[in-house]
């Protein structure tokens, strides 16, 4: 039997975007680097590190997310 991991980085909430709160993560692949307030950063490697951030549309009626940039995976 094998486990497998993923994370997902999310789209800033509203109190994080009136708080002007700032993205402290970055992927690439399977990798996930979060980065300190010093600028310092820390690797770590998943199974799957999935981007939501950014790079989607979201539709008014329905409120989907609908992707606009291939880095983006929705649920």
């Amino acid at each position: 039997m094998s486990i497998k991991v993923g994370v997902r980085v999310r789209p800033f909430n509203n109190r994080e975007l009136q708080m002007n709160e700032r993205l402290v993560v970055e992927m690439k692949e399977n990798k996930t680097i979060l980065f300190n307030e010093k600028g310092e950063k820390k690797e770590f490697i998943f199974d799957y590190s999935l981007w939501s951030f950014d790079g989607f549309q979201t539709d008014s009626q329905t409120g989907y997310c609908k992707p606009t940039n291939p880095k983006y995976i929705d649920q």
